[in-house]
Parts: structure tokens; sequence; C-alpha cells
């Protein structure tokens, strides 16, 4: 191995390197992104809007683990989730919108 290419293999590893290192900070900022979200929860109770505070990316799974829990600050449980949205959106069903109208922030 003559030194140019001794050269070429070294920055090649530090161009490699620090492509690497830049793309697992971007996804640390993506993991650790959350956003605000409103559900229109089935609960023992009837229906209700609950708020939540989610990570981006664990949005499905804690939506998924939310029936059979107790609504937050109250004894009512999840029956079921019928949906849940960004806390700007609206919901599809007209039922939980007009509901969403009526329940405070």
């Amino acid at each position: 191995m003559n030194k140019s290419q001794l050269t070429y293999l070294i920055f090649s590893f530090i161009a490699f390197a620090l492509l690497v290192n830049s793309s697992s900070v971007n996804a640390d900022d993506k993991k650790a992104e959350k956003l605000e979200y409103k559900c229109y929860l089935k609960t023992t109770k009837g229906y209700e809007i609950a708020f939540y505070r989610w990570e981006v990316k664990n949005f499905t799974r804690n939506m998924a683990k939310l029936p059979s829990r107790k609504l937050p600050g109250k004894r009512i449980y999840i029956k079921d989730v019928e949906e849940c949205v960004e806390l700007d959106a609206s919901f599809t069903l007209g039922a939980a919108q007009k509901l969403d109208e009526e329940t405070a922030r």
C-alpha cells in the first residue's frame, strides 16, 4: 500500500465516522421529540377526551396501551380508544368534534 492509498483510506474512514456521528445525533433529536395529543376515549362513564404528551416515535404504542388504564386524574377506566390526534388537529368523528368544542383545555 503506497502513501496516497493510505491517505485516501484514512480520509475515507474519517468522513465515514463523521457521517455516522451526525446521523446518530439527528436520530436522537427525533427520538426525544414530544408532541401533545388529544384522544377521544370510550370510558366506564361514557365518552371523554383526554390529553397526553408523548414521544412521536412511541405514539402508536402509547395509544395501544390506553385501554384498561385510568383516565388521568379520575377514577374512570378507559375501555377503548376511538381516535387520537395532535392537539391542534381536528377529530374525524362528529361526536368527538362536538365533545372537543365543549372540553376545557
